[in-house]
């Protein structure tokens, strides 16, 4: 019989524990990266990234629809054509076409054009929860299109849910959309204004827009046959926006919730194609939206909220998100609550000490974009694991 050597012996006892030493190191560094990309859009603050001075010329245009509106005496239509101007002021980041100005334009049309839509539908349900899937559809597809154009779909099914919960009838659709239009042709002046003082020689030197455009024109068209035969992630992504959606809506408009746009609203901005997205993206809007609901409630609290002090903090309060957009989504979270917060307060549309109402509802709607995203992952897994079997049963 062949005698092995003692030590060769302990040598073998010891590889099955260093197996799970290293299988524990593994498990242990996966766990603190997943920790980490989950935390990313509320902890990490690249600061190069901020666009303050963007964020000032932009909130040019939202004061002056404000102060338009308060000295014609319709604070309700100057705080619509601010809204509008706030959101057309994030174009400078985007460029459909061949220029800012007509990012800006296209924008301008599309929530409008929502905001119509939107309005005039907003008492029936049946109508309402159609246009969801519709904005769905259009956003989720956009969104595979590029990224400037997945932004301009996610601002229209932004206006379509906002608009489809207040039901007042044709005037009042006629009149949110002038004011949508309003702001959003401000918006594009006051950039005009401040573009052409500053980057003539540019411009000059720059090629004719009409190249320009043309040029990208010919690559939007190549995209757009591209997406006549969308891929299964880009099929999965709308399907589950659009349940997502519909599940957000059905549920507020059942029971009435007050403030219950939030809840879709949510679930469209933090539903994205990558599950690991969608969790990163939802922590950190729950967390910028619960302080921003906190510091709401204390300034309506303690804060004597007159005319000119909601005015000064819509300002504060909008060149803040600008600013931080890009440095992190928590922070734009909360100043984007409590922007929205004195907006509506300064339009006689909600109170500010309402805002624990929206946090519930932005919870609500997270939490049912995470099981929608979820469930669907899980589905697709399944699914997967389910056509390898019976590929291998086949083989074999």
């Amino acid at each position: 019989m062949i005698q092995r050597h003692p030590s060769f012996s302990s040598e073998l006892a010891t590889i099955p524990e260093l197996r799970k030493h290293r299988l524990r190191r593994i498990y242990l560094t996966t766990a603190v990266q997943n920790l980490l990309n989950l935390s990313t859009d509320t902890t990490l603050f690249p600061w190069a990234r901020r666009t303050p001075t963007d964020g000032l010329r932009a909130t040019i245009a939202v004061a002056l629809a404000l102060l338009i509106g308060k000295f014609a005496g319709h604070p309700a239509a100057g705080a619509i054509a601010a809204a509008a101007a706030y959101s057309v002021g994030f174009a400078v980041f985007h460029e459909a076409l061949a220029s800012t100005l007509l990012s800006m334009g296209l924008l301008t049309l599309g929530i409008a054009s929502a905001t119509l839509a939107g309005s005039l539908c907003a008492q029936w349900t049946w109508a309402v929860l159609l246009l969801a899937v519709v904005a769905a559809i259009n956003y989720a597809l956009l969104s595979d299109l590029s990224a400037t154009a997945g932004w301009i779909g996610q601002q229209c099914a932004v206006y379509v849910v906002v608009a489809s919960y207040f039901s007042q009838g044709l005037h009042y659709a006629v009149g949110r959309t002038s004011m949508v239009l309003a702001g959003g042709a401000l918006q594009m002046l006051v950039f005009t204004v401040f573009h052409f003082l500053r980057h003539r020689a540019a411009e000059a030197n720059a090629p004719p827009l009409t190249k320009r455009l043309r040029l990208r024109v010919a690559q939007l068209v190549t995209r757009l046959r591209d997406q006549l035969h969308p891929s299964h992630a880009t099929a999965s992504y709308t399907l589950r926006l659009a349940i997502t959606l519909l599940l957000c809506t059905a549920i507020y408009r059942h029971y009435h919730v007050r403030n219950g746009y939030w809840s879709p609203m949510t679930g469209l901005l933090v539903l994205k194609p990558q599950w690991t997205s969608t969790l990163s993206r939802g922590i950190a809007r729950f967390l910028g939206t619960l302080v921003g609901a906190g510091i709401a409630f204390l300034i309506a609290l303690y804060i004597p909220l007159t005319t000119p002090v909601v005015f000064v903090l819509i300002i504060v309060f909008a060149w803040a998100s600008i600013a931080l957009q890009a440095v992190n989504y928590a922070a734009f979270s909360l100043f984007v609550t409590l922007y929205i917060v004195c907006l509506f307060h300064f339009g006689g549309f909600s109170e500010a000490s309402a805002a624990h109402i929206r946090l519930f509802n932005t919870a609500l709607g997270g939490a049912i974009a995470l099981l929608v995203d979820a469930t669907g992952k899980l589905i697709a897994r399944q699914t997967a694991s389910s056509r390898s079997s019976t590929s291998a049963n086949f083989v074999q």
